[in-house]
């Protein structure tokens, strides 16, 4: 008799549901949804699989159209896998998979697949490469000591809020700086491997002299354990929460004074937000403002064109800049774009970083790093030119 797989997702960061596991003739076919964890979008989803080694798997996408951005071409979705060796697992293991397959059902609705073999008995399978605790934790043991770590304050639901700096500052508020946020939306990891190669190279590239960072790695942290997709959750978006002076959610509340306690310790110049857009988007990273006041948007003009010529042209968007009209269930008043530039005058552009490809590059997790390192060089010209 044959076994029946087992999925599960009780881990950091995991998600699924609707599972729905059947034999064919020579493969498994798992029917799986992302779980929208109350949230009114879905689209994150990040899971283990335990069979036997050799077992083939068709892993299919329920109901992709209600996924954000879901509504399309999915043959340039690539999740990752990664086949289990024990305990020990490496953020090398992960490898990208073939384009997703599209199958159109009677009734108009469509499902998507993806084919993987099972290696070792055990795989994870995920949208992008996941990136958790254990992720920053290897990386800043690689930086030897060049970021502190610091205990900001706590989530909603109590975890410990981190933040790291290159230096504390003074009240002499004579060095520029940098204030840099990732997972807002708790499922976007194209945004914190970005930070993670900003991370790494920083200790190579930049004196805390020349430019003071301070950057929250994990905004929304209760959605990146919980395995949140975390955009536009009940009760308020973290990124629609912005408001002054009582904001909504209290993650927002304790990044709010820490980027106050900075603006006394340094001059501040620019506040960076680290996403990623819809699913389908595969034509480069790229910055983008929602519905700013022309200053704003003239102001972060003016901060991508300073760090543009630093950023690899492979991996950006041609169109660098954007302004968003697209609608929201939340007043837009209450973004940290707006809420910083309605406090201090400087520019805060959102980040989007592709999931899956940028035009005909596949992003592996050292493309995130590499456009993470340049970004250092940026921001150090963006430094020089505002001194």
């Amino acid at each position: 008799m044959v076994s029946v797989p087992k999925v599960s997702c009780d881990f950091d960061s995991g998600n699924v549901c609707a599972v729905d596991i059947k034999r064919s003739d020579y493969e498994w076919h798992v029917r799986f949804a992302a779980d929208p964890h109350g949230g009114t979008e879905a689209l994150w989803f990040y899971f283990r699989v335990d069979s036997n080694a050799g077992d083939a798997f068709k892993l299919i996408l329920t109901n992709a159209e209600s996924c954000l951005g879901g509504r399309g071409d999915w043959s340039n979705v690539h999740p990752v896998v990664r086949h289990l060796h024990g305990c020990e697992q490496r953020v090398d293991d992960w490898q990208r998979c073939n384009g997703g397959t599209m199958h159109r059902l009677p009734d108009g609705r469509f499902e998507v697949s993806w084919d993987v073999r099972s290696l070792t008995g055990s795989f994870e399978f995920a949208l992008c490469y996941p990136y958790t605790h254990r992720e920053l934790g290897e990386t800043l043991n690689a930086c030897g000591g060049y970021w502190r770590c610091d205990v900001i304050g706590v989530t909603q639901k109590g975890r410990s809020m981190l933040r790291l700096s290159n230096s504390y500052g003074s009240e002499k508020r004579d060095k520029p700086g940098i204030y840099i946020l990732a997972r807002q939306h708790s499922g976007e990891t194209p945004g914190s491997w970005v930070l993670d190669g900003l991370l790494r190279y920083a200790p190579v590239e930049l004196s805390p002299d020349e430019l003071i960072i301070w950057a929250v790695p994990f905004a929304n942290l209760d959605g990146v354990v919980d395995g949140d997709y975390g955009k536009d959750p009940h009760p308020i978006d973290l990124n629609r929460a912005w408001f002054s002076p009582l904001p909504m959610r209290h993650e927002v509340a304790v990044i709010q004074a820490d980027i106050e306690r900075f603006a006394k310790r340094c001059k501040l110049i620019a506040v960076i937000d680290l996403h990623a857009p819809a699913v389908l988007e595969t034509y480069g990273a790229y910055f983008q403002l929602l519905k700013p006041v022309s200053a704003e948007a003239d102001a972060s003009k003016r901060f991508v064109d300073a760090i543009k010529k630093q950023l690899p042209k492979e991996l950006v968007h041609e169109e660098l800049f954007r302004i968003a009209q697209y609608p929201s269930r939340w007043n837009e008043q209450g973004t940290l774009s707006h809420w910083t530039w309605e406090r201090f005058a400087i520019p805060a552009p959102v980040l989007e970083v592709p999931y899956s490809k940028s035009r005909e590059t596949l992003l592996e997790i050292e493309h995130y790093r590499q456009l993470g390192s340049l970004l250092v060089r940026g921001l150090k010209e963006y430094a020089n030119e505002v001194q």
